[in-house]
């Protein structure tokens, strides 16, 4: 990486460390409620989506669960390959140098080299932007809600991780190009090929009315 992207993550590190910020109890709470939804709350609320939709055939809060699901799904394990063969330090490893790297397998045996990209920003995007394409039938006040809602969530969860001092802006940054690259080509693939043999098998009746 170039000079400017590291003095980024360095500053941003340093403005996020700081005692006074450190010390706030409602940044804190903050941090860990979407430190908590970047992990597993995201992923059990996109089940709880598709599998309550499809109980109550609601064909598209079903679609809409099922895709950010996938999303979740391919994006975290992307993910998790590039994650393991860039092995970068998290912050708390190398404070103030972000330079840090143990390139090839190295991420997946030793955590506190599993920092490039964020997972959790990864799998938030990813559920966001599924939901972002999979609402387009929506009401227009409903999808600029999901839209507002699961863009929100995942901003927060950007800044939760790198409050926490888990990863570096550019972690958070690549892992939501990752995530909105793979949860928008994955959902506009399924758009364009309704009706899959995938979507009757997960969704049932409600792949009629959430294709409809």
């Amino acid at each position: 990486m170039t000079n400017w992207v590291y003095e980024a993550d360095r500053a941003v590190a340093a403005a996020l460390q700081t005692t006074a910020l450190q010390h706030n109890q409602a940044l804190h709470a903050i941090g860990a409620a979407f430190n908590w939804w970047g992990g597993p709350g995201v992923i059990w609320f996109a089940a709880i989506l598709w599998l309550g939709g499809r109980a109550l055939n609601l064909g598209r809060v079903s679609l809409l669960g099922l895709r950010g699901a996938e999303a979740i799904a391919v994006a975290s394990a992307i993910s998790a390959i590039v994650k393991g063969f860039a092995g970068r330090a998290r912050p708390f490893v190398t404070p103030g140098e972000p330079w840090h790297w143990k390139f090839f397998f190295h991420g997946w045996s030793d955590a506190p080299y599993y920092s490039m990209p964020s997972g959790h920003t990864t799998a938030t995007v990813a559920f966001a932007a599924a939901a972002g394409v999979a609402c387009a039938r929506f009401a227009p006040r409903e999808r600029v809600a999901v839209i507002v809602a699961t863009l929100s969530a995942a901003l927060l969860v950007g800044f939760a991780r790198m409050y926490m001092n888990q990863h570096w802006l550019s972690d958070i940054l690549v892992g939501a190009a990752l995530g909105s690259a793979t949860g928008y080509l994955l959902t506009r693939w399924h758009e364009r090929h309704p009706r899959t043999p995938f979507d009757r098998a997960l969704l049932g009746p409600a792949a009629e009315q959430g294709a409809a």
